[in-house]
């Protein structure tokens, strides 16, 4: 009896055992946004956090740390790569330091549209972004729209190169944005997006450049009452996740995270085009001056602007691509 007794308890641990093979542990995985709730990129990221646990049935959660709370998109960056957070969004730009390939989508009217942009993205150009990222230790999720930057100024509207004199733009930390800023005559100033409105009313910038629907939301309305459609850049947000937190995620895990990052992804695409309707209505409303694109006097800006290309351009392989993609359709 004694024999039969610690046999069945044997059997037991061996059947408790083989539950807990097949069990995988839920996981809370933090990621870090600048933006408030409400923002049509947070907005995003609920739905992809929402999805996430849905396909992995609570396996895995995204805890979404809004609002700037786990600090800026240059220190997402950094932390990301590290391990330090699991899932950031940031714009491409803020890569140029580390990532060639970002450096080379920064490039200043590089892109016709929008739509040129994705089919680029879609194609081996994107696939190069993600072998890049990937070896610096982060994994490429999915884009997100960004719409199209464009400058926004206090005093008066950015129409040609000249009215760019004496100016300080606000930039991110980018060194492509500080030259293009350098080369248009201005002064660039790197200020933390959430300083920007602090920036305005102490009177250090006078302007800075992003796209309509966060030049509402920010309220920098307020403050820069010239809103210039020039569209100098079209560069998308990228949704990535620290390499070493998806090393430990099962294959089907995997799965589904992809899975979820592109379902947000299309479906930011659609709410970022409601968002530009209408933070253009309201901008125009609240009396923003918005000139539209055919009111700025491109080909002088360009000029100066395409200079950088030959500073950042800087083997014969790129130079093939970067022309590849102004010819492209």
């Amino acid at each position: 009896m004694k024999g039969n007794a610690y046999r069945w308890v044997g059997v037991g641990w061996l059947l408790a055992m083989s539950g807990l093979a097949g069990h995988v542990a839920a996981k809370d995985l933090v990621m870090a946004e600048i933006h408030p709730p409400g923002h049509i990129i947070v907005k995003a990221e609920e739905l992809f956090a929402s999805r996430l646990s849905e396909l992995t049935k609570g396996e895995l959660t995204i805890q979404l740390k809004h609002s700037a709370q786990l600090g800026n998109e240059n220190q997402y960056w950094e932390n990301v790569r590290k391990g330090a957070v699991d899932v950031v969004r940031i714009n491409l730009g803020g890569m140029v330091k580390d990532i060639q390939s970002a450096r080379l989508l920064s490039l200043p009217y590089l892109f016709r549209s929008r739509d040129h942009m994705w089919r680029v993205l879609n194609g081996d150009f994107g696939k190069r972004i993600k072998a890049e990222v990937e070896k610096t230790g982060a994994v490429v999720l999915a884009y997100y729209d960004s719409g199209a930057r464009s400058f926004y100024t206090t005093k008066k509207p950015i129409q040609k190169r000249s009215d760019f004199t004496r100016l300080r733009i606000r930039v991110q930390d980018s060194p492509i944005y500080k030259d293009l800023i350098t080369e248009l005559g201005g002064t660039p100033v790197v200020v933390s997006y959430e300083k920007v409105n602090d920036a305005f009313r102490s009177g250090e910038i006078d302007g800075a450049e992003n796209n309509l629907p966060s030049y509402v939301s920010s309220e920098h309305y307020k403050f820069a009452r010239y809103y210039s459609m020039d569209e100098h850049s079209s560069v998308p947000e990228i949704l990535l996740m620290s390499k070493q937190a998806w090393d430990g995620l099962t294959a089907e895990q995997q799965k589904a995270v992809t899975v979820a990052a592109d379902e947000s992804s299309v479906a930011m695409k659609k709410l970022w085009a409601e968002s530009e309707t209408q933070a253009l209505a309201k901008a125009k409303k609240e009396g923003a001056v918005i000139l539209e694109k055919h009111q700025v006097y491109l080909s002088g800006i360009e000029t100066y602007a395409t200079r950088l290309y030959s500073k950042y351009i800087t083997s014969s392989e790129d130079l093939g691509v970067v022309l590849g993609i102004l010819r492209s359709q």
